[in-house]
């Protein structure tokens, strides 16, 4: 294998500080990476809400899956992120929010109550069909 192809989900976390894809017209997904720090944190709030500007988007995805560790600045700066995107009429969903970081959410006493909360990626999906008039249908074989 090349030595270049072979990236760590660490090497990737300091490189990059987010994913950003539009799932559909309305909606974008975002994943968050690694250790996040306030100033990393201001760029990706400047990104979202750049990416975020056509009038089109009803929703913006914030996966935490695979943040690291986060402070009391990065809580407070997601919790600004999501009264932003509110303002500018876009929903706001968190999802995969693991226990350790949901304990440093708390302890940071930091309202969340802009942003919808969701377990997973999946229901995090389903709620944004819901709210967008899209329908998820198993096809029969």
């Amino acid at each position: 294998m090349d030595k270049k192809m072979a990236i760590s989900k660490k090497q990737i976390g300091l490189e990059t500080s987010m994913v950003a894809n539009k799932l559909t017209d309305q909606c974008v997904y975002v994943s968050l990476f690694g250790l996040l720090d306030s100033a990393r944190i201001e760029d990706i709030s400047k990104k979202i809400t750049k990416i975020s500007e056509s009038e089109k988007i009803v929703c913006v995805i914030l996966d935490m899956i695979n943040v690291d560790a986060i402070d009391t600045a990065v809580a407070g700066y997601i919790s600004r992120l999501g009264s932003i995107l509110k303002l500018m009429g876009i929903k706001p969903i968190l999802c995969g929010i693991k226990p350790e970081l949901a304990e440093t959410m708390v302890k940071t006493d930091i309202q969340f109550s802009g942003m919808e909360i969701i377990k997973n990626l999946q229901e995090a999906l389903l709620f944004n069909f819901k709210i967008t008039g899209y329908e998820l249908k198993k096809l029969e074989n």
